[in-house]
């Protein structure tokens, strides 16, 4: 099996810590290791990541770690770069799962090394996107071309897994900004070959506090679109409008 960090960024969590610690848990097999940010969060959410670290219940290497001021989205995964051990890492944010216990065995074949990025499919809570997410990634080719939207449609950023050198080579854009992590891939799949895991799922789930469901200001996505080709710019372009569509209908 390649050696997989999965890291965790934290930021007032708590209410999801539950479902995320069981999910852990029960994958089999698991990661090589497991990485705990919290971003200063508010609430008790480092605490109860200490207390399950401490418990021992969880047998993979796990460390947890505290960011003293915020340093927000970009900054906390750029972080977790840093602090990652493994060939391979995965950026799970603390309101997604995976799906399958087996999810690392199904994505292992596409962690070899003429990949740099191997993105699983997306399922939901809402029934909307997670329809829709089923039916975009019926379309989807393994091998992606690069002009091909999958992030929002069929996938989310969480289900991305990098090779970590790409990472290191190409950080995330901070300050974030909505669509900054789109841009990113796609500025990543300029050198390096991406492939689609329709077997392997990351359960993104729609809540009040997701940015799903906030309105939120596209113009600079749209302005870091102007640097690609006619084709991907294009299609990106209707991409949004649709996902869009589906977060009025969601909200």
């Amino acid at each position: 099996m390649p050696e997989v960090t999965l890291a965790i960024p934290i930021f007032n969590s708590g209410a999801f810590l539950d479902d995320l610690f069981a999910c852990i848990l029960r994958l089999d097999p698991p990661p090589s290791e497991i990485i705990f940010l919290d971003d200063a969060s508010s609430d008790d959410s480092y605490a109860r990541i200490q207390k399950f670290a401490a418990s021992g219940i969880c047998k993979t290497r796990l460390r947890v770690l505290k960011n003293e001021c915020n340093l927000g989205t970009a900054g906390t995964y750029n972080r977790l770069i840093g602090e990652a051990h493994c060939e391979w890492m995965q950026l799970l944010d603390a309101d997604d799962l995976l799906v399958e216990v087996d999810f690392y065995r199904r994505v292992a074949d596409d962690l070899e090394h003429n990949n740099h990025i191997a993105i699983a499919a997306l399922t939901s809570n809402d029934r909307l996107l997670r329809f829709g997410a089923r039916f975009a990634s019926c379309f989807v080719p393994h091998h992606l071309p690069r002009w091909l939207p999958v992030l929002g449609t069929a996938a989310t950023r969480s289900g991305a897994m990098y090779r970590r050198e790409a990472l290191i080579a190409l950080p995330f854009p901070d300050p974030a900004y909505p669509g900054s992590d789109i841009i990113h891939l796609l500025l990543l799949r300029e050198k390096h070959r991406c492939v689609f895991v329709r077997r392997a799922h990351v359960y993104y789930r729609i809540h009040a506090a997701a940015q799903s469901g906030q309105v939120r200001d596209y113009s600079l996505y749209r302005d870091k679109l102007d640097r690609f080709g006619p084709l991907t710019r294009l299609v990106h372009r209707v991409d949004l409008w649709l996902r869009q569509l589906a977060q009025r209908i969601i909200r």
